[in-house]
């Protein structure tokens, strides 16, 4: 709901300054709406029901690995390239109005033209990330999502290609960031792999686990069911001795055996 109130904002606003002739204020605002738009339609292409946990193959540092794969969604190719292209315009105008009204003009006060300028510049970095990371989704060879390999954990998401060896997994668990919705409930939360600290390197952490290594799925990017995700890899971490069969038909039963208080049958055996 804020994301509909805020291109509603941007699109009067661009609308206002075009009335008034102001031609790359208008651009920016326009642009900053259109591109946060498309996020949207991006993320109502969703289908409504999870996708089914699947066997498949995997490209990993070391060679192609059977994995059983929880699917993330492909972004549209054409929408993430849309993004990144209204973001660079974001950009463009940005710079020429906040340089046309600094250098110029004499505006006063001169902070207030500053603080919009760097939030219109801002604007058109964060819909450039944005758009990098859709483009990333939809331009992978690799399907992307997240598969369990007898070996270990590889991801294929918005921020790349990453793994981690069971053998180095410490922890596994649900990060619920502040002001955003639990795990489960299809906000963007967050999963947390962590490795130990003797492990193999891994990408960097954020949030209270920055500057530990591990991965991070984020369970908005996710296709899968996000809690059977969570107790899928808590099980093999928890039962080395099974991770064998991941990449078989055998793993596939055990993911749909798994139920909400499996964690706690196994804790108690």
């Amino acid at each position: 709901m804020p994301t509909f109130f805020l291109i509603i904002f941007l699109g009067a606003a661009g609308a206002y300054a075009i009335a008034h002739g102001k031609t790359a204020l208008s651009t920016a605002l326009l642009a900053s709406a259109a591109a946060l738009l498309l996020g949207v339609i991006s993320a109502f292409r969703r289908p409504a029901h999870d996708s089914p946990v699947e066997t498949a193959a995997v490209e990993t540092s070391t060679g192609q690995r059977a994995a059983t794969w929880f699917p993330i969604f492909r972004s549209s190719a054409i929408l993430a390239a849309l993004v990144v292209g209204l973001s660079v315009v974001v950009l463009v105008a940005s710079v020429a109005l906040s340089a046309r009204l600094i250098f110029l003009h004499d505006y006063n006060p001169l902070f207030l033209i500053v603080l919009l300028g760097i939030a219109l510049i801002g604007c058109g970095i964060f819909l450039m990330f944005r758009g990098l990371r859709m483009a990333r989704i939809a331009a992978t060879a690799q399907d992307p999502g997240v598969y369990l390999t007898r070996s270990r954990i590889v991801l294929y998401g918005s921020r790349g290609m990453h793994e981690i060896y069971w053998n180095d997994v410490s922890s596994i668990e649900a990060a619920d960031p502040p002001r955003q919705q639990p795990l489960g409930k299809r906000g963007p939360a967050w999963i947390l792999v962590t490795c130990k600290e003797d492990g193999k390197p891994g990408p960097p952490l954020p949030g209270p686990n920055k500057g530990l290594c591990g991965l991070l799925v984020q369970v908005h990017e996710l296709a899968a069911n996000p809690d059977a995700l969570l107790r899928t890899l808590a099980h093999y971490l928890q039962h080395p001795e099974e991770r064998a069969e991941l990449g078989t038909d055998s793993a596939l039963a055990t993911v749909a055996g798994l139920g909400p208080d499996a964690q706690g049958r196994s804790a108690a055996a």
